[in-house]
Order: structure tokens, then sequence, then C-alpha cells
């Protein structure tokens, strides 16, 4: 595993660019965010998706989140909301709001293993202007066991998963610790699948 500042991270070009190349190719990193840290992999890895799995000990019923930068990708990578929903979205991003969208029938993300998918835009400066920079879209879960409590201190969740991920891109101890709030937009009205970071009002 190999442990790096977020800043410091995004300050060197070599470390920059063996992370892209890493991700690219299947690696597994944890990632601070707004909310908790999470583990990350490529959406074009499928390997890496399954050893996420593996290593959370999660439910292969439950999908992972995908992660944007802004409302505007959502037109680009096919994903349809109508303009209530997008007023919400739009007014909850960047943050703890993830919204659930119904999967394109084409494009990069219509080999989803699922009908639906969660999108994030995570209020991460940082964070952000990795995913800008990545040349794969990330898809995420929070870094613990599942069933276990989430850890906003870096040091215990290096101690634990040193042995089974390949980066922690470390930004200190996370103020949050609360995940984000889970609205499902292809339902009308919208339904709050989980109320978590932000109180959204549907």
């Amino acid at each position: 595993m190999k442990r790096i500042k977020i800043k410091d991270l995004l300050n060197d070009n070599n470390s920059l660019n063996q992370f892209c190349k890493d991700m690219k190719n299947g690696a597994v990193a944890v990632i601070p965010t707004d909310t908790l840290y999470g583990f990350a992999v490529s959406f074009n890895s499928k390997e890496a998706i399954e050893k996420v799995y593996k290593i959370k000990n999660r439910d292969s019923r439950k999908p992972l989140i995908l992660f944007v930068t802004d409302v505007k990708e959502l037109d680009k990578l096919g994903l349809k909301a109508n303009e209530e929903s997008k007023t919400i979205i739009n007014d909850n991003w960047p943050g703890g709001l993830t919204a659930v969208l119904q999967k394109p029938s084409n494009g990069e993300l219509s080999d989803f293993a699922f009908p639906t998918i969660g999108v994030r835009a995570p209020n991460h400066k940082e964070l952000l202007k990795l995913l800008n920079y990545l040349p794969v879209k990330l898809l995420t879960t929070s870094a613990n066991r599942s069933g276990a409590p989430s850890d906003t201190n870096p040091d215990n969740i290096a101690k634990e998963f040193s042995n089974e991920i390949d980066w922690f891109i470390d930004d200190g101890v996370l103020p949050s610790g609360v995940p984000s709030t889970v609205v499902d937009f292809t339902s009308f009205p919208p339904k709050i699948l989980r109320q978590g970071k932000i109180l959204i009002k549907i």
C-alpha cells in the first residue's frame, strides 16, 4: 500500500500519473470524501469491483456509488432526470446527496450490473480536482467491513486494510463521519432511501 496526502498527490506529477495508471489498471484505493473515507475503483475494472466486495464482505446485490464532479456530467453520461429532480440535485451538489437514477441504455455506463445507479458529487475540493484529472470514473463505497462502524481516522483504516488495498489517499481525520443522504429519483415523487448528512424534503 502506498500512502500519500491528497494535497501532496495533486502537487506531484509522478505520483499523480502513477495513481491514475494504477487505477485504470484495476487498483483499489481508499480516498477521502466530505462524508467518510471510501474504497474507490475504476468503473471499468470488473476485477477491482469484485475485490472491493470481497474486502468489505459486501452483499453483491448492493451497488457501489459513482462519483462525478458536477450535475453537468449527468447528461454527458446519459443519466436522465426530470427538471424537478435536477433542481434538487443541483441544490445539493457538491455535497452529501446520492441520487439514484436509471442506468443508461447505451454509453459507458450501460454495462453497470444494476438497473439503477447511485451518483454523487462530493463536496471535497481536492477530491474534485483528482476526479477531474483521472482518466476513469470511480465507483465508491465506505471504507469499512459491512456491518462495522465507519471510521474517520486514517491511521485506523490504513492499519486494518494495508494488506488489501493499493493506495491510501490521506486527508487526516475527517470532520463528518455521517454518510450521504440517498434519494431514489426513478420514482415519482422521489423516495428517500436513507436520510444522511443533509436533510432532504421531498
